[in-house]
Formats: C-alpha cells, sequence, structure tokens
C-alpha cells in the first residue's frame, strides 16, 4: 500500500553489507510527483537516502494528456553507463528505450512552469487532506480501511456490488487484510463533495443491510 520502499529499512539492510555493490533505484511514478510538496519529501531526497535514480510519471500527479516519464540520475552513474551505440545514427542514445518526443518534455516543462511550487503544494496537500478525511470517514461508519501516511490511496474492505458498480471501484485482494478490497486512489480531480457522496451512499447502504438483518432476527 505505500508507493515508495522504506528507505531508512533499506539503510540498515545494506549496512550490514558494506562490500556489496549495490544500485538503488526508486520507482516512485505517483509517489515522486507530490511528495516533494508535502512534509515527507525527505522519502524521495537524495541528499537524505543515497539512491541512485529515481522515476517519476508526467502524466500522473503533474497531470499530462499523454503518458511520460521522468528518470533521474546521477552524472557518474551516466557516464558509465552502456554507451548505447545506434550504428544508423553514428552516434549514443543514452535515454529510455522509445523516449524520443520532443513535444512531451515541453509540455512537462510548462506544467511545472505554470503550476509552480505553490499550486503543486496545494494540490499535493489537499490529495492528502482528503485521503485522511475519506479514513476517518470509513472509522465512524466502522467500515474497514487501510492508508499510508504518505499515500494518497485508501483501501477498504469492498461495498456491496451496488457501491463498487455505481463508482467503478477497482477491485484488490489480499489475505493479510480479510480478502476482498477496494480502493480510491484521491487525486486533485477527486473532491470532498464526491467523496461526500460516495460515504453517504456506503453509509445508508450500511443501514439498509443492518435493517434487513434484523428483519431476518425478527421472523425467525
Amino acid at each position: 500500500m505505500q508507493g515508495i520502499d522504506d528507505q531508512d529499512a533499506l539503510n540498515a539492510v545494506l549496512a550490514k553489507y558494506p562490500d556489496i555493490e549495490v544500485y538503488r533505484h526508486v520507482d516512485a511514478a505517483l509517489f515522486g510527483g507530490y511528495l516533494p510538496y508535502t512534509e515527507y519529501r525527505d522519502a524521495v531526497d537524495r541528499t537524505v537516502h543515497p539512491f541512485d535514480s529515481i522515476a517519476i510519471s508526467g502524466h500522473k500527479f503533474f497531470g499530462m494528456d499523454e503518458p511520460a516519464g521522468l528518470f533521474m540520475t546521477t552524472m557518474e552513474i551516466k557516464e558509465n553507463q552502456n554507451p548505447y551505440s545506434v550504428t544508423y545514427l553514428n552516434g549514443s542514445m543514452p535515454m529510455i528505450n522509445c523516449s524520443r518526443s520532443a513535444i512531451a518534455p515541453l509540455k512537462f516543462w510548462w506544467i511545472i512552469k505554470h503550476v509552480g511550487v505553490e499550486g503543486f503544494t496545494e494540490q499535493a496537500t489537499g490529495m492528502l487532506e482528503r485521503a485522511a478525511w475519506l479514513k476517518s470517514e470509513f472509522d465512524r461508519l466502522g467500515w474497514e480501511a487501510w492508508l499510508e501516511p504518505m499515500s494518497n490511496t485508501v483501501y477498504f474492505r469492498r461495498p456491496p456490488a451496488r457501491i463498487t458498480e455505481k463508482y467503478m471501484l477497482a477491485p484488490d485482494y489480499d489475505d493479510r487484510l480479510g480478502g476482498e478490497l477496494s480502493h480510491i486512489v484521491v487525486m486533485q480531480h477527486v473532491t470532498e463533495e464526491g467523496l461526500q457522496e460516495f460515504v453517504d451512499d456506503l453509509a445508508a447502504s450500511i443501514e439498509e443491510d443492518a435493517s434487513m438483518e434484523e428483519d431476518v432476527k425478527t421472523a425467525a
């Protein structure tokens, strides 16, 4: 449920084996976009955790209209990689395969400049606040739910089909958490009003099921 592995735990393990060479890559497709604008920024800060490279999606938090990825590494890594010599280009191509779009970097640059640090901070903070609010509503209803502190994804016990179908909830399954689950990824477009409607529908469903159970007991 956490999009980035526990870097402190990794540091502790690696410290036991100082003679082993390690390349550490952080796959931060979603989290890497918004964490730098939150109190959890250290999780993707190379000065705090000595990872060698990190990948971030441009089409997730940053909202690009086409799949795009940002891969960052050190000059030392770049200069010592396989040169990937391309015969028909008479030169090397030190980039991820197929990332030859000249437009995608311009779109990414425009979004960063247009929204700015203040705008991204507001978006990231709002996402985490709404995710925490949703988790608190599940708790209030007594409906099992789980949320990592720096995550915007709330997992919960799968509601009845009429709820999952109305909100097109993706199905999950995890034996450790009791089996059938669903989740909601609280992005910028997920409003508190929309979440409130979902919570109200879930509450009504819980009351309806409880009433039916009571009727069955009475009839028995």
